[in-house]
């Protein structure tokens, strides 16, 4: 089997990248380890850094550029009045309780690695930025962020938006939430949203807890994050019991011509990119300077229940339906541009999350791995094949063995000095779009709020929705997320604002729901039983 040119390129044998994949992971640097120059003051009771950059985070970094900043955005809606002071308490609380949110990273010594950054002089984190906006006219939930970097060199980690005015007489907001990928992962970020939500709802009037004598059921609980398991976020989970061989620590081991067999199908099925605005009208511009960073569009209950039927019927589940509508999404958007071809590979990128119970209390960071859905566009003329042949490769992926591959990539790629950033040059065109569905957002977190109607009453505020979306890297120009609340899903969108246009980008979603709120969802109700 041919092995990838960028291989031979930088005279890297198989070999090398084999034993990259079966090395024993390098255990985290110690405090001691660091020169002092490198240590800064601990933001917590527990102190972490300096704390060497894990395999994922350095691959966040590296890809990270002004024009396609990685960095994660989440939407939060809701009505009632929103307090300034008490949110920015929550804020500082929150920043001060997650240490890779209050940090920033620096090379020591040829390593990098994150180091505590110092407050502002009124004691404030410096890392993160509020900005304050109220409405006079309009609704606050028709604001929407643009796309703009956080640089985590000069302890840039998290920003935070909000809107406020009234709708209908009734006063309403809106929150953006955005954190650098390299501080969080997306369940981190959902747990994020419901943290600081829980702190603002247990926040008085008067900035300060509220009394115990109050009704506790009648307020918000969250875990207190527990930031002494931050070193061990990178480390591999326990392998699953198997007959497969096994190490001499009873770990199964894939054969060397597995893994290069894997890296070359990996590398030499080149996915198309999607069609660019230009490609679907010349004379196209884009403006991505003013491009929003997410769009959005919430499905209806009955739209959103019908999927969960569907997928019952067809016996696959609802993100396999999901990654088919995405499928069939890419074929019918480049055969319009007449980008199109049969044998075309389209690949999706799918992350995986690698948490576990024993994460339980895990500040925030990245715990995430990918998987990659690959088939060519003559496969979306059967769609009925092509969603038990999707069910069929997706049905390992919760084990996460897809996921320990990829973290083995990052791991054998960072060894081999500027192999990570060469990889991704050569490879110009990772996957052709992400889809990041993290399901019912309360199963994703454990805070715990009191209800009205359904919703999660925060002291003065209720939630009305919650979603988010995934960054995005040149030639991948689209990233999916789907979460539900309330019985409601909404999908979310964000595209490369240099490629399309925010009014195909527009397109792109709506075309995109009315293929999840069609009758049959191109598939029919057969069971696939019958």
């Amino acid at each position: 089997m041919a092995v990838p040119e960028w291989i031979r390129i930088m005279n890297v044998s198989t070999a090398d990248i084999t034993q990259s994949f079966t090395a024993a992971p390098a255990g985290p640097a110690s405090a001691a380890d660091a020169s002092e120059s490198c240590c800064a003051s601990p933001i917590s009771t527990v102190s972490v850094f300096p704390l060497p950059l894990s395999e994922f985070e350095h691959y966040m970094l590296t890809d990270d550029r002004p024009s396609h900043p990685m960095v994660i955005v989440m939407l939060v809606d809701g009505h009632g009045s929103l307090h300034e002071s008490l949110f920015r308490a929550a804020v500082h609380q929150l920043v001060n309780a997650h240490p890779l949110l209050n940090a920033r990273i620096q090379n020591c010594a040829g390593q990098l690695q994150w180091v505590a950054a110092a407050p502002r002089p009124d004691g404030s984190p410096s890392s993160v930025t509020m900005e304050w906006h109220v409405t006079d006219d309009g609704d606050p939930q028709t604001q929407l962020p643009l796309s703009r970097p956080l640089n985590l060199h000069a302890g840039e980690c998290l920003r935070l938006q909000v809107w406020t005015g009234s709708a209908a007489g009734a006063a309403r907001w809106r929150m953006a939430l955005e954190v650098h990928h390299a501080c969080a992962d997306g369940i981190a970020a959902v747990q994020l949203i419901a943290e600081l939500l829980a702190r603002y709802g247990r926040l008085s009037p008067d900035g300060t807890g509220i009394p115990s004598s109050t009704n506790v059921r009648r307020q918000p609980d969250f875990e207190t994050p527990r930031p002494e398991l931050l070193p061990g976020r990178s480390n591999l989970p326990d392998p699953e019991p198997s007959t497969a061989p096994s190490t001499s620590q009873g770990a199964p081991r894939r054969s060397p011509g597995t893994l290069i067999g894997k890296l070359c199908r990996l590398f030499l099925r080149r996915p198309v990119r999607l069609a660019s605005s230009h490609e679907l009208a010349a004379g196209s511009r884009t403006d991505s300077e003013h491009h929003p960073a997410i769009l959005l569009q919430t499905l209806s209950e009955s739209s959103t229940a019908r999927l969960r039927t569907r997928a019952i019927a067809r016996g696959v589940t609802v993100n396999d339906l999901l990654l088919l509508q995405c499928l069939q999404q890419i074929r019918a958007w480049n055969t319009a541009a007449g980008t199109a071809g049969a044998r075309q590979w389209m690949r999706i990128a799918v992350p995986i999350s690698m948490r576990s119970g024993r994460h339980s209390g895990l500040p925030a960071c990245n715990r995430v791995s990918y998987a990659l859905v690959t088939h060519r566009m003559s496969e979306c003329s059967d769609p009925q094949s092509l969603l038990q042949r999707i069910h069929e490769k997706t049905a390992g992926l919760m084990s996460g063995r897809e996921g320990v591959i990829a973290w083995k990539l990052f791991r054998a790629l960072r060894r081999i000095p500027g192999g990570l950033r060469y990889m991704m040059s050569w490879w110009s065109c990772a996957g052709t779009l992400v889809l990041a569905n993290v399901g019912d957002i309360r199963r994703r977190t454990r805070a715990r709020f009191p209800q009205q109607d359904g919703s999660w009453q925060a002291g003065s505020v209720v939630v009305d929705r919650i979603c988010g979306v995934s960054p995005v890297r040149p030639n991948t120009l689209a990233a999916i997320g789907v979460a539900e609340y309330g019985g409601r899903m909404t999908v979310s969108l964000r595209t490369d604002g240099t490629m399309l246009t925010r009014q195909d980008s527009e397109l792109f979603l709506r075309q995109f729901c009315e293929r999840l709120e069609s009758e049959d969802l191109g598939v029919g109700t057969r069971n696939a039983h019958d």
